[in-house]
């Protein structure tokens, strides 16, 4: 009996992401690639509004996963315990959180500096609880009431506040607020080396409110 030839592997692969042209959190992943080329990073947090397909994952340490609570202000901290447990590992741990997840639990880095523990905080910064407002809409849209109300309790303005400072407050070294894309990849290059020395570093990016599909792939895939 004849037998079938055999089946020829197929490697699919995704196509790269154009650059950003806005300050979005994929342009902070665009640039953190970039800055980090060579590096042996670990995500220790990533926002909403991060895709799957930002930064290839290969190693059980290149990310550790979502805490899955979805607690807002938890993000320094895990960020400060994560890094703690990579110390001397050779690995650069890395938080990518929001603005309000930062402020929540921003003393935190008090405790990264006081004991040493160099890490880089890269703020996601949309002058907002973006995704309260999010849920907002959707409650307006479905109670027939003004969607334009949405912001109201949410929007973090008025007067913006400056979360580099409140970073130095706590005896980290600050970048920002970074407002301009092609600014970014400079500034997250030197908290990087900021944190090769041995410190605790938060560059604030200002971004546009908003998410890329969603929920991440990664995040996605940890929630089936």
């Amino acid at each position: 009996m004849a037998q079938r030839p055999a089946r020829k592997a197929v490697t699919r692969v995704r196509p790269a992401r154009a650059p950003c042209e806005t300050l979005s959190v994929l342009a902070i992943a665009q640039a953190l690639n970039a800055a980090s080329a060579g590096m042996d990073l670990c995500l220790t947090r990533l926002p909403f509004g991060w895709n799957g397909d930002y930064r290839p994952l290969r190693h059980p340490l290149d990310y550790i996963g979502q805490e899955a609570g979805g607690g807002i202000g938890a993000g320094p901290g895990i960020a400060v315990g994560a890094a703690l447990a990579l110390k001397d590992s050779g690995r650069i741990p890395v938080a990518v959180v929001g603005d309000g997840d930062f402020l929540m639990g921003i003393t935190a880095l008090w405790t990264a500096v006081h004991y040493r523990i160099p890490g880089l905080v890269l703020v996601a910064n949309n002058c907002s609880f973006y995704n309260d407002e999010m849920h907002q809409e959707r409650v307006a849209r479905e109670r027939l009431r003004p969607v334009e109300n949405k912001w109201i309790g949410q929007r973090i303005t008025e007067p913006e506040i400056d979360l580099a400072m409140m970073a130095r407050a706590q005896g980290a070294e600050a970048i920002g607020p970074v407002t301009r894309l092609e600014d970014l990849q400079a500034a997250i290059a030197r908290g990087l080396r900021a944190v090769r020395d041995g410190a605790v570093c938060v560059v604030d990016v200002r971004i546009v409110p908003g998410y890329d599909n969603k929920i991440s792939g990664t995040q996605a895939a940890e929630r089936q």
